[in-house]
């Protein structure tokens, strides 16, 4: 798969290259969103904040041709914040792209930023190619989730303390993971892996 990834100004870059590398897909790094047509696959990854990416959308004019790869039907990966980017107001303030319909709220939880490994859970709305990985642990680091407002989105969730919260989310040519692939050893690579491959 050609696969480019948007920095977004944040993010494990380098550990996402690297581990898609070892997958065999050909990988490139674009700074122009523009550019991004030519791939099989866009990934948006993040590690940071939500008001943060924000204004590097705003300051590279990358808002536009993020909304026109998204109604291209372009198939778009988002991991962590890369993820929650596609809802709208956050908790921790700032805006997404508002791509889906929904909130990203602060995790219920004391402990927090939420940093480990954890299991995922999948629900009755879980496509196929995920149904090997139920009960497997990814890596985690955050303090805030997305709730999409249409529940059928939610295709795992994961429990940390007391509450669950959304894991996997698909919607059309989104695939949204709130987890690390990239950082999740052997499982996160496999489906990353199933994701470029089964759903393109």
């Amino acid at each position: 798969m050609r696969v480019a990834i948007i920095p977004l100004g944040v993010g494990n870059v380098g550990s996402l290259t690297a581990s898609l590398g070892r997958l065999g897909h050909q990988v490139a790094v674009w700074e122009n969103g523009w550019d991004v047509g030519r791939a099989d696959w866009v990934i948006l990854p993040g590690v940071g904040s939500l008001s943060g990416i924000g204004r590097y959308l705003s300051e590279h004019a990358l808002t536009k041709p993020l909304r026109t790869l998204y109604q291209s039907w372009q198939p778009i990966l988002g991991i962590c914040l890369g993820m929650q980017l596609w809802f709208g107001l956050g908790d921790e303030g700032g805006s997404g792209l508002g791509w889906i319909a929904g909130s990203i709220p602060r995790l219920n939880a004391q402990i927090l930023p939420h940093i480990g490994w954890n299991q995922i859970e999948l629900s009755e709305h879980a496509p196929g190619w995920l149904t090997p990985y139920h009960g497997q642990s990814f890596y985690f680091v955050h303090s805030y989730c997305v709730r999409p407002s249409d529940e059928r989105l939610v295709a795992a969730e994961t429990r940390y303390e007391k509450a669950a919260f959304p894991t996997v989310v698909t919607n059309g040519p989104l695939v949204g993971v709130q987890f690390h692939p990239e950082l999740s050893g052997e499982a996160g690579e496999n489906l990353m892996d199933d994701i470029l491959r089964q759903m393109t």
